[in-house]
């Protein structure tokens, strides 16, 4: 199977090379709760190694990328069974580039007619947000958007499926935001809006779109100090790292591996942990209502005695009916995804192998989206 090429966009600083080091040092090795690693060629491996260890060392950070440095990783995603086989069901090249390439006056080069050549004919483009920078937009500050504005024009002319991506999650996190209000507080910007609303009307032409939470280097490694971030100590402890890459498998194949997997019982179940996380996150809304509708229950049984009759009798039992549903349905999907990664441990074919990882994926998805929910803004018409 050849390539998936995907491109990174993401302005200065918003932490490309830092993500995909990060991204290698995490499945380097197959661990229980991915069930799969990735393979580079030996000097890409080499260069992300090198790259994390500046990430750990005490008083550096890695450079950032030159204007003359133009990247491809090629990461193969690979999966060790239980008899001990290594199957290699896909790759995914990515191409990385100086942000400055995407905010700055055009330079009349070759190379920079090739990058946006590349992202013009890509069919997945990760759009990095600086983590940082989102915590500003609730300040009033949407300098964010506005540097990325050459960027949205030029998607007005693609047809590629696009993943937000927001880095430096854990800060974000840490100040009490949620995927759903980032969304709500992005779209406050018109150019934002735009964009958003132009590819969700495009969703059966253009793909799926998503916004997805990651974090290169967990909470409490670094932390902000003005506009720099100051190590603490310790190692970086990743997450979601591998979601992205989750995601541009799942949303290539969509169509065509449900096809496939229709007969399989991997895909069957796959199926059925995507139904679980659509009451899974119906649920999830409901409940996160709950305290908005006890508030205007408590209002109006002052004056209604049937109104107050409704938030004694009902209310109660029905919270904790809704808690209990978000308990099962939560506990279903880690024993499916826990089943999947069982199966792909026993393929043996790469077709075996590939299936399996889609329906794993599937599953992961559900959980994250679960977790996470409005970070899957539309389904590309599937």
């Amino acid at each position: 199977m050849p390539a998936i090429p995907v491109t990174v966009l993401g302005p200065h600083q918003s932490g490309k090379t830092v993500y995909l080091a990060s991204l290698f040092h995490r499945l380097a090795l197959q661990r229980s709760d991915t069930g799969f690693f990735i393979r580079l060629p030996q000097d890409q491996s080499k260069k992300l190694n090198e790259v994390y260890g500046e990430i750990i060392s005490p008083d550096r950070w890695p450079d950032p990328t030159l204007l003359n440095e133009v990247s491809e990783w090629n990461f193969t995603c690979a999966i060790r069974t239980a008899a001990d086989e290594v199957f290699t069901p896909f790759t995914i090249n990515y191409m990385d580039f100086a942000g400055e390439h995407l905010t700055h006056a055009a330079r009349t080069s070759e190379q920079e007619r090739h990058i946006w050549k590349r992202i013009d004919e890509s069919e997945f483009l990760l759009i990095l947000l600086d983590g940082a920078k989102v915590k500003r937009c609730f300040e009033g500050d949407y300098g964010l958007i506005q540097e990325l504005l050459p960027v949205f024009n030029r998607l007005e002319h693609s047809r590629a499926v696009m993943h937000f991506v927001i880095t430096k999650w854990d800060l974000v996190e840490a100040a009490g935001y949620s995927v759903s209000q980032v969304l709500e507080q992005l779209l406050q910007h018109p150019h934002f809006q735009t964009i958003y609303e132009n590819r969700l009307a495009a969703n059966d032409t253009r793909g799926a779109l998503r916004i997805i939470p990651v974090s290169a280097l967990g909470a409490g490694f670094a932390l902000p100090d003005g506009d720099n971030m100051v190590k603490q100590g310790g190692f970086p402890r990743p997450t979601h790292v591998e979601v992205p890459l989750m995601a541009v498998l799942i949303d290539l194949f969509e169509q065509n591996v449900r096809r496939l997997a229709a007969e399989d019982r991997a895909g069957h179940k796959a199926a059925e942990a995507e139904q679980q996380n659509r009451k899974l996150s119906w649920v999830r809304a409901l409940q996160g209502g709950l305290p908005r509708v006890k508030v205007m229950l408590g209002a109006a049984s002052v004056n209604q005695p049937a109104m107050r009759l409704l938030q004694q009798e009902f209310l109660g039992p029905f919270m904790d009916f809704v808690s209990r549903k978000v308990d099962d349905y939560g506990q279903q999907v880690e024993r499916d995804v826990v089943a999947l990664r069982d199966q792909v441990l026993q393929a043996k074919s790469e077709q075996e192998a590939l299936t399996g990882l889609v329906a794993l994926f599937e599953a992961r998805l559900a959980q994250f989206e679960a977790s996470h929910p409005g970070s899957h803004l539309g389904s590309g018409g599937v």
